[in-house]
């Protein structure tokens, strides 16, 4: 059994908004058509969401940002070390552009997200999932 001081608190009703991100991302990973942009969007919404939960069960209020890296560095101001490298927190960071607009449709800085944007959107995806899972008992 896992300790009180192991556990990542985490707002169930953050990580219940975020899994549907998070399946998003599974179920357009696994189609022979690749959906790129839709894959970075609903990784950056998943990671944002369930760091947002962390914060608010911590107390917090979660503020209302959607830069991941500014995220990250306020969770672990709890004493808590977020899973994620520094590149793929930066990429992260990256994609979310207010992209109902054109010409902002590529969603990231460099335009259209690519295959190898996608693969490192999924795994930074997977592995904060298997994190807070191990951490918060939830998922």
């Amino acid at each position: 059994m896992k300790e009180k001081s192991d556990l990542i608190p985490l707002s169930e009703q953050w990580q219940n908004f975020a899994e549907e991100d998070y399946a998003l991302v599974v179920f357009l990973n696994n189609q022979e058509t690749k959906f790129f942009r839709s894959i970075c969007f609903h990784a950056q919404q998943f990671i944002e969401k369930i760091l947002k939960g962390i914060l608010e069960a911590s107390g917090q209020v979660p503020p209302r940002i959607h830069d991941i890296n500014a995220l990250v560095k306020r969770v672990n101001k709890l004493g808590l070390t977020v899973p994620l490298e520094e590149n793929e927190i930066l990429f992260l960071s990256s994609i979310y552009i207010d992209v109902r607009y054109p010409p902002d449709v590529g969603l990231i800085p460099e335009g259209e997200p690519t295959k190898k944007d996608a693969e490192i959107a999924v795994k930074a995806v997977k592995k904060l999932r298997e994190w807070i899972t191990q951490k918060s008992g939830k998922c």
